[in-house]
């Protein structure tokens, strides 16, 4: 099965609505989810990086936080680092409407260019409207994100700021008398911490839920603290081996001051090492 494209992911991650056959794809592929996972998480701190620099537009502007058009310069480097078309030298951000789904209408190359004759080493875009422009679209897309945060995340092609890598991935499924579903996926961020992030669809439990890494035949575990609202981030201790501890498990504990699992576990799933 193919996984969706990175161009596709960054605009999720920017909150494009996904195509119903994206949506199937996202609904069976946990990988796919994952990665759109790590972009969601780049995105949404390069918005709380803008809204917390001082002195900007976005600092002030509380309805629109971490979210303010970028310079002409920083649309003149995407241009370069990308080799685009002349055609597309002007900035698809100058104008207010600029992402409007309606009005937004990138130059298109020269017939001859249309025609499939070679303009220096870029190929000429096609349907403008179509909602996967390219590349240069989602760098577009990038650097308004990123623009309150002086553009620190630009485009991975431009600068690039490395962000969180997928590592593995798990699907958790209830067990018996729950019906919560969640998923599991383990980054690996740039300064070499491997950090947990789980999900799950609901708070389903009779006392307080705990995330736990299992061996195989759960005769050893490893509790990483716990996991309130529908998401939860664990930094991974540098020494543990994963491959020993490869099933991950969400328990229903009750406050009863035992710190040894109660035996009761509402989500479980094992990582794709």
């Amino acid at each position: 099965m193919p996984h969706l494209h990175d161009d596709a992911l960054t605009l999720l991650a920017l909150g494009e609505a996904p195509t119903d056959e994206e949506s199937a794809h996202l609904d069976l592929c946990p990988r796919c989810r994952a990665d759109l996972g790590s972009f969601r998480r780049v995105v949404t701190a390069a918005r709380q990086a803008g809204a917390e620099e001082p002195g900007t537009a976005a600092a002030a502007d509380s309805d629109n936080p971490g979210l303010q058009s970028p310079g002409p310069d920083v649309w003149a480097r995407i241009h370069r680092e990308l080799n685009l078309d002349d055609a597309l030298r002007n900035d698809p951000l100058a104008s207010p409407n600029a992402f409007a789904a309606d009005t937004f209408d990138p130059p298109r190359p020269s017939p001859a260019a249309d025609a499939g004759t070679p303009q220096g080493n870029v190929r000429p875009l096609a349907a403008a409207r179509h909602r996967r422009t390219g590349a240069w679209l989602a760098a577009a897309a990038a650097a308004v994100v990123v623009a309150g945060a002086g553009t620190w995340a630009t485009l991975r092609a431009v600068d690039p700021v490395p962000g969180p890598e997928v590592v593995a991935s798990a699907e958790l499924s209830p067990l018996p008398a729950y019906s919560d579903t969640g998923s599991a996926v383990i980054d690996r961020l740039p300064d070499g911490r491997r950090e947990l992030v789980v999900t799950s669809t609901g708070d389903d439990a009779q006392g307080y839920r705990e995330v736990w890494l299992l061996a195989p035949d759960a005769t050893s575990m490893v509790s990483l603290g716990t996991m309130e609202g529908t998401e939860a981030h664990f930094e991974l201790p540098a020494d543990l081996d994963l491959s020993r501890y490869p099933v991950v498990d969400v328990s229903d504990e009750p406050y009863d001051g035992d710190p040894a699992h109660s035996g009761d576990s509402i989500l479980r799933g094992e990582l794709d090492l």
